[in-house]
């Protein structure tokens, strides 16, 4: 799977509920305009904060919605492997491509416990399992020499999103593990990485902005393939500017999530589900204005 794969927030009514119609009605957006993938329940989705009972009901209204129009992921990943095995059959026999699936937390993993955890849940599928390499929020890297294994010895371990801070970790596992092993695929998180990662070999990006402002990563992801050099340096531009966007909450989600609502839903409310809520007064003012701008640079056309 190659492109701008979107990691979509999952939209809430006002008493915390999953709002089946409202996700529906995003997700309708994001494939208008041209985003190449989808990411159901990861770490914008919120994935920690449902059960799985939750997390199944979502995904039996939401799989079948999108149905082949465009591939989808599903976040499965957690600290109990029954329940990530469990809940990543259950994607499988909904038609999913895929699953993404992040390292245990809490508790720190040897390498050999890394590697049998995400071996144990590849062989129980026929689908394709992504490894998910978020350390900021893991408190603990995926060590490439377990990339490099589980990419060796499981075919269907097909590639890894890269969530890190620095474009080396990225360059390192496009070069060692990406390059040596046949279709498996690099993709960068943070939108500032796109270009760089795009550059260095990686397939695509699963970055938080395109879930609100998909048109400028699609356009830039366009412009590489293109080498159309004036519009990779426009949008690049703007995705860096959008970097900001991560730094108004602790939770960022949240911001990705009132980012949503004032692109798509203006007058809607926003739901959150405890305790995540909105506890920054000036938070929405904020991420409106970041929308504004962006829509008076375009003179009104994104709506």
């Amino acid at each position: 799977m190659k492109g701008i794969i979107s990691p979509v927030v999952t939209l809430l009514k006002e008493d915390g509920q999953i709002d089946i119609c409202k996700n529906k009605k995003m997700i309708d957006k994001l494939i208008e305009r041209g985003v190449h993938g989808i990411v159901l329940l990861g770490s914008s989705g919120e994935f920690p904060h449902f059960s799985m009972e939750e997390k199944k009901d979502y995904l039996k209204e939401i799989l079948p919605y999108i149905g082949r129009r465009i591939p989808v992921l599903v976040g499965t990943g957690g600290t109990v492997i029954e329940e990530t095995i469990n809940l990543s059959k259950f994607a499988e026999e909904l038609g999913a491509e895929g699953v993404l699936v992040v390292n245990p937390f809490y508790w720190e993993t040897s390498d050999e416990q890394m590697y049998t955890y995400f071996r144990d849940v590849a062989e129980s599928l026929s689908i394709d399992l992504y490894l998910y390499n978020i350390p900021q929020l893991t408190g603990q890297e995926i060590p490439i020499n377990v990339v490099k294994r589980l990419s060796r010895e499981l075919k269907n371990i097909r590639g890894i999103k890269e969530t890190v801070s620095s474009m080396a970790r990225i360059r390192l596992v496009i070069d060692e593990v990406a390059r040596m092993t046949d279709n498996f695929h690099v993709y960068s998180a943070f939108d500032e990485h796109l270009l760089d990662a795009q550059l260095s070999g990686a397939s695509g990006s699963i970055n938080g902005s395109s879930v609100f402002l998909p048109e400028v990563s699609v356009d830039l992801y366009n412009a590489v393939q293109k080498e159309d050099f004036t519009e990779i340096k426009s949008n690049h531009l703007i995705l860096c500017e959008l970097m900001n966007i991560y730094s108004l909450h602790p939770s960022f989600f949240l911001t990705m999530k009132l980012a949503v609502h004032e692109r798509w839903f203006r007058d809607n409310p926003v739901g959150y589900r405890k305790p995540f809520i909105n506890s920054e007064p000036y938070l929405s003012d904020k991420v409106k204005a970041i929308i504004t701008e962006y829509n008076n640079r375009e003179a009104g056309s994104l709506y």
